[in-house]
């Protein structure tokens, strides 16, 4: 699909369909959708108060022109109210109405950007971007392993139009960087929902390869011998129950230069099939344990975009990827095993696996490599699931800055974040009685307990643990720019963490 941005009138533009919008409460449109609504001799009022069209947030009504305009269809999409509006309601409605012109069989359509005369306090440039990411991640499909595809509606090109020359320069800028990151965030969507006899480690590692290769980032693999001489007995436990190599993906963005500080450290969990190992997960909704390596997508994505964006400082993703079986060879609860700082873990659970990796990779990325800040996603814990829902990840952290900056990244990508706490009593769960600590403590503040277990192989760097369980999908995302099943989460979050501690350079 191709993405424009131009400078023009959206009432004289000739195409498939055009795209305006309107607040909640207001009985007339204006702006584009008031010239719009002028040239369809108002069609648009008679339709709003007739309540056909309300302005609600995640609606979008399409309309015929009947050669009144040079586009075949106008779809009016909602705003939501105004004092309520943001960036993420401008990449909500920049979806909507793409999706809904899509659904009427529209192939090339032009939209006004929303938010760009500055409504929600939004600057031109920011409002483009998130438009672009709105456009470009709505229209996102996976359909990969159907074999028919003839009926399948697609949007060939897009075109983002504005009046006024003057914002054209700052538009363009923020649309590129919106494609960027939405594309980044598509990729991590795609490997997420690869099933798992595709998306193994080597296959993952592969992608990674080739991400390294476009973006120009450095490449490296550990292999499991090379995760055995570091030490890695976590990582390395529970991968012996798979027949498939392990290995640790290494991507590096030397943006600061070799010479300055080794940067910012970001770290994905990558089970690329969860069965639970010998601790076995219930049939029931296993075929979903194929997104279990969605935080070491969304590392892999990030990165790629991070090279495409170039921001003055280094940037080291780590992804340690295994499958997660039960065999002869697997690791049992019970075992004891020792992870690359020496701290040694009781087996409660083998289907506490996720935190196991971290722990070597955690332990790799601070007292190896000296990264910092290092900050983690995992689709680590049910239990998130049960406190967030869908709508946010979980955020736990030491530090109160990191905390602060990333719930703050959450808000502005809509890949919303909460912090939790992280009293030191928790960590009283997981003291066990034949090793340092164990790897599970029960369901009680599961979600805390997991993250209390990562503290433990940090030391003193600032760190910050995202545990996406709940947040990389929602079963009920209907409209806007979410998909229901591995939508990305947090890979714009990473990015944007990455330009903002360079801006601070």
């Amino acid at each position: 699909m191709e993405l424009k941005v131009q400078t023009g009138d959206i009432t004289t533009w000739k195409g498939d369909g055009i795209v305006v919008n309107l607040f909640e409460g207001a009985m007339s449109p204006d702006g584009g959708a008031g010239a719009v609504d002028k040239k369809l001799r108002g069609v648009l009022t008679q339709m709003i108060k007739k309540g056909e069209i309300n302005g609600k947030l995640g609606s979008a009504t399409v309309v015929h022109t009947f050669d009144r305009l040079p586009a075949d269809r106008v779809c009016v999409v909602g705003l939501g109210k105004q004092g309520e509006f943001t960036l993420d309601r401008a990449r909500q409605a920049a979806a909507n109405g793409v999706k809904a012109l899509r659904n009427a069989g529209a192939k090339k359509v032009a939209t006004v950007v929303h938010g760009a005369g500055g409504l929600g306090n939004l600057d031109p440039e920011s409002a483009a971007q998130a438009n672009a990411e709105g456009i470009i991640l709505g229209l996102w499909q996976f359909r990969k392993y159907f074999t028919d595809n003839n009926d399948v509606k697609q949007i060939e090109q897009v075109v983002m139009l504005e009046r006024d020359a003057t914002k054209l320069k700052v538009m363009k800028a923020g649309a590129e960087r919106g494609e960027i990151l939405a594309n980044a965030t598509n990729l991590a969507r795609d490997l997420t929902n690869e099933p798992g006899n595709a998306m193994t480690p080597t296959r993952l590692a592969d992608v990674a390869k080739r991400v390294a290769k476009e973006a120009g980032l450095e490449f490296e693999v550990l292999d499991r011998d090379r995760a055995k001489k570091l030490g890695m007995g976590a990582f390395l436990g529970v991968a012996q129950g798979s027949d498939e190599p392990p290995c640790i993906i290494v991507l590096r963005y030397l943006g600061g230069g070799k010479k300055s500080a080794p940067g910012v450290g970001l770290i994905g969990k990558a089970i690329t099939f969860d069965s639970g190992g010998i601790s076995l997960k219930p049939a029931a909704d296993m075929q979903d344990m194929k997104g279990d390596m969605a935080g070491g997508a969304a590392v892999i994505a990030a990165m790629q975009a991070i090279g495409h964006l170039k921001p003055t400082l280094n940037v080291t993703g780590i992804v340690p990827a295994t499958e997660n079986l039960p065999s002869g060879k697997a690791y049992k609860p019970g075992d004891i095993l020792k992870a690359m700082n020496g701290k040694t873990i009781e087996i409660i659970s083998t289907d506490a696996e996720g935190r196991l990796i971290l722990a070597d990779a955690l332990v790799y990325a601070t007292k190896t490599l000296k990264l910092s800040p290092v900050v983690d996603a995992a689709t680590l814990t049910g239990a998130m699931t049960i406190a967030l829902g869908h709508l946010r990840t979980g955020l736990f952290s030491p530090d109160k800055e990191l905390t602060n900056l990333l719930f703050r990244l959450g808000e502005e990508t809509g890949e919303k974040n909460w912090p939790m706490p992280m009293d030191p009593e928790y960590a009283e769960n997981i003291k066990s009685d034949w090793a340092d600590i164990k790897n599970s403590g029960g369901r009680p503040g599961g979600s805390i307990i997991g993250a209390m277990f990562l503290k433990n192989f940090v030391g003193e760097t600032p760190w910050a643990h995202l545990d996406i369980a709940g947040s990389s999908d929602n079963p009920k995302a209907t409209s806007g720019y979410q998909n229901k099943f591995g939508n990305g989460t947090p890979t714009r979050t990473f990015v944007n963490l990455a330009l903002a501690l360079a801006a601070k350079k």
